[in-house]
């Protein structure tokens, strides 16, 4: 909110009480509801609500007159309304008992003719809104548990008339609002990633309109006048607007630790309620003025809602006349029927056509069949729809939704059986063992698959093939397998194996090739009911008493309903959505949320008998494919949205740029000029450009939730501290968020601030425990990773400020108790309080070296001042209003400040005389967060301790600067030896100091656990990979130093081949060279010398001159050779010089290089590649072509080989002979006969006695079959 002061705040409790109406003044009917919990009720304010503010109630006018209507259970819990006055009806949304209802003859003063009338049953148990479409007169809701939007007319009592509208693509909606005039519905979406997104009244053309800087956004309202969204996120502690394309994005205001619930708009001003802070504020909607904030103190309020009977909005007429069957609602297209669910459009788009089943539970009873609405699970009551069949054993259900086969275990008659929803009949497909122990169907390949134990139990998982009718053992001789579940997706088949105390979870591919434990015996106890979750990709399992779940590589183990001692008997699982369903085969059915620790929901089926089987339908559930997110996030590094076209669309995360490909994220580093920034909301390192503001991302993958934040320019390093939930870590990253490393775990407590003394490059830090004063300030050796406390008992140490040329160290604490800010000397020492008068929460801390000042800010009285080093001249620099100064930084004449309450970082010019003005600089950035601390590059330099300068003050670790000189300090736990500047090492040995042609720097005293840095000698390098070693407990270096420094040489360039007399190239070296084919010596140049340079006195091609080849004009012309091995030269080749010709390797040989496919001819009558092979025969070696003389002495021998192939090619046509007549004679008479494909080539032979297709069916054709049958034989 910048500089916006407060126009009007009034905090006070509201005293619930009777109001007769004859002491209400305000007759208009115009009144605020509030929904609170604890116990639950609505309390209601008659009058205009903006006509409400200070100045009335001080005027004696503003006695709030307050209704307050109790239910009949103190559980409910009303986290949503929605109102139509003009037919006196409230609607509201009670997670406790899972319903929508409608309150009738409703009013501001709550009549006794007042009625309530379930509209809507089966919602999840969660923070869901409700939204009504005055227009068309419908409610919409989100359910974050079913991940889905369902609409339904607002005056029925029909619990079946209702659709679900939108119900792919979300991972967690919560708020919903809607403007039927434009014809849209707006939604956010807590899933991944969040965002709230726009689509028509019928859930078509989905778009993701704000993208970024969302977290929790919990209400969303709309202004259909001004066109403007307005919500509330409770994550980012903001009341946010945008238009209805997302875009001019304002951030009204933001209040820290105050989680907002609700938003709704009513003329210029907006209310929002939050259950953190008990209270209902009054927000201008111009400028996020707050003009009044009510405390609420009967009560959670959670809810808001405007009652104005007024508001004259007229309900369509258009759809009244449409003839739609079910539904109708008014685009601004025109109207538009909808079937209820269940139901879909028929060919006229007017009347409903029945999908005989819409999703719903299947569950058996050993002989029925029976559907249920899912919604059961969500305590929906209506009664079960049951098939007649005679059914027998059922055990175990899979459906393929697209047939509408039921495929079940009879377990009387061990078998497979398949029974049609549609036609209702029943049908044997295979016979199974007599303990069947799971069961799943792969509906791509529609397979069945089962697995099975034997009464040792050792056990397979089989397949059946329901296209060729033919069934094998997928994996066998499994140590008692079971419940078997198929991602036909993925080509994946799971299953739970083990027995006693020795569980396994496995996963194997479905070609049967492979099979690998995931979840080891360790994790798991009694595990039952292994079940797929294929929109999570996960599996999921009772564990014992609690349900448990995993990535299907037996990553990310999470445990869900936990300690929940119904679960023990619990023997089949499903997870539909975020709902676990669990039955124990006794008469009844549980459910609860994956996210909640106990079960919500009991469905009795003590009426239908012991429960023996269970299925979900769901036609989403057996896709083709995946979305085009759901794998590798549909390839996109950030944001992926499926887009209409069902293609990804990929998107950055604030800061980033989209990159060529559409698909990664890309952000260029600043090098100069920048401010650093922690985002501590959205997990992210900004720069922002001190010359413009303009702000880009650091790319740290491992930034997650950062505190405060360093640069050392010297280094072009970043630190920060990282906030974890088991403590904090101080870690550090080049600036391009390279080389990643923490430099310190620090447990129990949390770092909050650091700072650095740059003259020795360690870091000061403030560390908060949980304890009262048990916190400390610490200092930290970024290169050893070691850390010592220098003050402790501190009680809520926060900012922390160094100045090395003073000897200083400065401070601030928060605590309650004893509110101030602190000096002492680097070293801990010479403690003192600097200030306490008039600080209430002192954060950030800057010095100006120069001036030697120190500045703070109290975020409590929104308060910037100074003073000097020494405690005196106190300043007020600046004063702001509500917005909870957190961090600041200075730089030349200005002063940068950062606070909770707002979204940008603020310039302030400081004065001659000391006070301060702020100018313009940054505007709001509404996608930024909490901002909790910031870092200039340059900021203003830090002078230096001329006592550490010089090699670390001769400390072996740390050296602390006094305002006398230095005193040296060794990690935690160990102490200075008698010199005062030596560690002492316990348990090791130290390194030995020899170093050949290099030196180890002063301040390495080779301990053990010492990380030191070297030089080299002249004319030697250091190692570029290795340019710190460390000294082992054992007293070895890292890295041996005769490796640390390497001579340095000069490298031979081509046409110089060699040295000679096996001369080094060292620096200094003379050597005498031989040069390369076709190149002769310069005999001017007998030697060439190695300079200082690693360069050679001589030029490569001086040294080595190319022949000079003169062809007389009267002597034969060069020609290279015709007949190199194995090798045919292209008849076009004439073999000159410089000719170029490709070439072909003689049968029976192939090219050795693909590589090559040409030659050259060179002037001195030689091929540029004929001194290797070119081409060699099928043992891999050359077959060289035998010289004339070669061909004398070895023709005995070739002679012998020749007589030898001519008698055995005889022998082989003989043997064939005889075998092929052999062959022909037996096949007289026989009718089975084996066929092989293989290679295209068919042989035929009288089939063995004994084989036997045991696959086949009797009476089937033995063409076609791989063996024939006994009868044949």
């Amino acid at each position: 909110m910048g500089n916006k002061s407060v126009l009007s705040v009034l905090i006070f409790c509201w005293i619930f009480s009777f109001i007769p109406a004859e002491n209400i003044t305000d007759t208009s009917g115009i009144g605020i509801v509030v929904s609170l919990f604890s116990p639950g009720h609505l309390s209601l304010i008659a009058g205009n609500p903006n006509n409400m503010n200070m100045s009335s109630m001080s005027s004696g006018k503003g006695m709030l007159p307050i209704q307050t209507y109790y239910f009949n259970t103190p559980r409910a819990k009303i986290v949503s309304m929605a109102s139509d006055p003009r037919k006196n009806a409230l609607f509201i949304l009670d997670s406790d008992s899972h319903s929508i209802y409608r309150m009738e003859n409703f009013n501001i003063w709550v009549n006794d003719s007042l009625s309530i009338v379930p509209i809507q049953k089966g919602v999840s148990k969660t923070s869901a809104q409700i939204t009504y479409d005055w227009l068309n007169e419908m409610v919409y809701w989100v359910d974050g548990y079913y991940n889905w939007i369902g609409m339904q007319p607002a005056y029925t009592t029909d619990n079946s008339l209702y659709k679900i509208i939108i119900h792919q693509g979300l991972g967690r909606p919560e708020g919903i609002a809607v403007d039927p005039i434009s014809g849209y519905l707006f939604y956010s979406d807590m899933g991944k990633p969040q965002r709230i997104e726009r689509s028509s009244l019928i859930g078509k053309d989905r778009k993701s309109i704000i993208t970024s800087g969302v977290d929790r956004v919990y209400d969303i309202t709309v202004d259909h006048k001004e066109q403007t969204l307005y919500w509330v996120d409770a994550g980012r502690h903001t009341l946010e607007s945008a238009d209805f394309n997302g875009r001019n994005r304002r951030l009204l205001t933001r209040m820290n630790s105050v989680k907002f619930t609700s938003v709704v708009v009513f003329g210029d001003f907006l209310y929002v309620t939050s259950f953190t802070s008990n209270t209902v504020t009054k927000i201008s909607k111009r400028t996020g003025e707050i003009n009044l904030i009510v405390v609420v103190d009967d009560g959670i309020p959670v809810g808001a809602e405007i009652w104005d009977p007024t508001n004259t909005s007229p309900v369509s007429k258009v759809c009244s006349s449409y003839g739609c069957a079910h539904m109708c609602v008014h685009l601004p297209s025109g109207p538009k029927c909808v079937c209820k669910e269940g139901y879909t459009l028929a060919e006229n788009n007017k009347a409903c056509v029945n999908e005989n089943l819409q999703k719903g539970l299947i569950v058996a009873n050993s002989t029925h069949v029976c559907n249920m609405n899912i919604r059961h699970i969500t305590a929906l009551k209506d009664e079960m729809t049951c098939r007649v069949a005679n059914l027998t054993g059922i055990m175990f259900m899979a459906i393929d939704i697209a047939s509408q086969w039921l495929f079940y275990v009879d377990s009387d008659n061990h078998a497979l059986m398949q029974y049609s929803l549609i036609f209702n009949v029943t049908t044997p497909i295979t016979e199974a063992g007599p303990n069947v122990t799971g069961f799943a169907y792969d509906w791509l390949d529609n397979n069945i698959l089962w697995s099975e134990s034997d009464i040792l139990q050792k056990g397979s998982i089989r397949i059946f093939s329901m296209d060729k009718y033919a069934h094998t053992d997928l994996y066998a001789n499994l140590d008692n397998p079971t419940y078997v579940n198929v991602n036909p997706l993925d080509r994946e088949v799971y299953w739970i194996e083990g027995k006693g105390n020795n569980y396994t979870i496995k996963v194997g591919t479905l070609d049967g090739s492979s099979a690998k434990v995931i979840v080891n015996s360790a994790d798991l106890k009694k595990p039952t009911g292994l079940f797929y979750h294929i929109e999570k990709h996960r599996l999921f399992w009772i564990n014992w008493d609690s349900i448990y779940s995993c990535k299907t590589d037996g990553s990310d183990l999470t445990t869900h309903l936990n300690s929940i001692s119904v679960l023990f008997f619990g023997v089949e699982l499903m997870v539909y959505k975020d709902h676990a369903i669990w039955t124990h085969g006794k008469s009844f059915i549980m459910s609860g949320s994956i996210f909640r620790n106990n079960a919500e929901v009991k469905i009795d089926t003590s009426h239908y008998g012991k429960i023996t089987g269970m299925a979900i339908y769901d036609p989403d559930l057996q896709r083709y494919k995946r979305g085009p997110c759901e794998i590798m996030n549909g390839g996109c590094e950030h944001v992926c949205l499926p887009s209409a076209t069902a293609q990804a669309t990929c998107k950055c995360d604030f800061g980033f740029i989209l990159e060529s490909d559409r698909k990664n994220c890309s952000s260029d580093a600043l090098r100069d000029r920048f401010m650093i920034i922690a985002d501590h909301t959205h997990g992210r390192l900004y720069q922002a450009s001190l010359l413009d503001a303009r702000i880009t991302a650091l790319d740290f993958p491992e930034v997650s939730k950062p505190a405060c934040v360093l640069y050392n320019r010297n280094t072009k390093t970043v630190y920060w501290v990282e906030i974890e939930s088991q403590g904090s870590q101080i870690k550090q990253a080049t600036i391009d968020g390279k080389n990643t490393k923490t430099l310190m775990e620090a447990g129990s407590v949390y770092p909050d601030r650091i700072a650095m003394d740059f003259t020795t490059g360690h870091i000061y830090f403030t560390a908060v425990a949980s304890e009262l004063y048990e916190s400390y300030v610490g200092i930290l050796h970024p290169q050893k990773s070691v850390h010592k406390k220098l003050i402790t008992q501190l009680g809520t140490p926060r900012a922390i400020a160094v100045h090395p040329s003073a000897g200083y160290m400065f401070w601030t604490d928060h605590n309650k108790n004893s509110p101030h800010i602190g000096r002492a000397f680097m070293d801990g020492s010479s403690q003192r309080v600097l200030l306490s008068k008039d600080v209430v929460w002192p954060n950030g801390l800057a010095i100006d070296y120069q001036e030697n000042r120190l500045y703070w800010a109290d975020g409590h009285q929104d308060k910037i001042e100074s003073i000097d080093i020494y405690g005196l001249n106190r300043k007020e620099v600046l004063k702001v209003t509500n917005q909870q100064l957190v961090d600041i930084d200075l730089f030349g004449s200005y002063l940068y400040y950062t606070a909770w309450n707002t979204q940008k970082v603020f310039k302030v010019l400081i004065n001659s005389d000391g006070t301060g003005t702020v100018v313009d600089w940054m505007p709001d950035v509404p996608e930024l967060g909490r901002l909790d601390s910031i870092e200039i590059e340059p900021g203003n330099s830090q002078p230096k301790s001329a006592a550490c300068m010089q090699n670390n003050g001769g400390c072996s670790t740390f050296c602390l600067p006094t305002p006398t000189g230095r005193a040296c300090a060794c990690e935690e736990g160990v102490d200075l030896m008698a010199d005062g500047e030596t560690c002492e090492v316990t348990g090791g040995v130290s390194c030995s100091g020899d170093f050949p042609n290099g030196a180890w720097s002063p301040t390495c005293h080779q301990l053990p656990t010492e990380t030191c840095t070297y030089t080299c000698n002249e004319n030697f390098l250091p190692n570029q990979v290795n340019r710190t070693v460390t000294c082992g407990r054992e007293g070895e270096w890292s890295i041996p130093p005769k490796f640390l420094c390497q001579e340095k040489t000069c490298p031979l360039m081509y046409p110089v081949h060699h040295l000679l007399n096996d001369c080094r190239p060292t620096v200094g070296s003379e050597c005498e060279y031989a040069c390369s084919d076709n190149f002769t010596k310069n005999a001017n140049v007998p030697k060439i010398k190695c300079l200082p340079s690693t360069e050679w006195n001589h030029n490569a091609f001086d040294v080595c001159k190319q022949f000079d080849v003169r062809v007389d004009t009267m002597v034969s012309k060069v020609h290279c050779k015709e007949d190199l091995p194995n090798v045919v030269l292209d008849p076009d080749c004439n073999r000159l010089k410089d000719s170029v010709c490709t070439f072909s390797c003689k049968e029976g040989s192939q090219k050795k290089d693909e590589d090559i496919v040409e030659l050259i001819c060179m002037s001195n009558g030689k091929w540029n590649f004929g001194h290797i092979p070119l081409c060699v025969g099928p043992s891999g070696s050359q077959t060289a072509k035998l010289s004339q003389g070669e061909g004398k002495s070895d023709s005995s021998y070739t002679a012998i080989a020749a007589t030898l192939a001519a008698v055995i090619a005889v022998v082989f046509i003989v043997v064939l002979v005889v075998v092929f007549f052999y062959c022909r004679r037996k096949r007289t008479g026989v009718v089975g006969r084996y066929e092989s494909h293989q290679n295209e080539a068919n042989v035929y032979c009288e089939p063995q006695k004994g084989i036997v297709n045991i696959a086949a069916e009797p009476g089937n054709s033995t063409e076609n079959n791989h063996y024939a049958h006994m009868s044949d034989i």
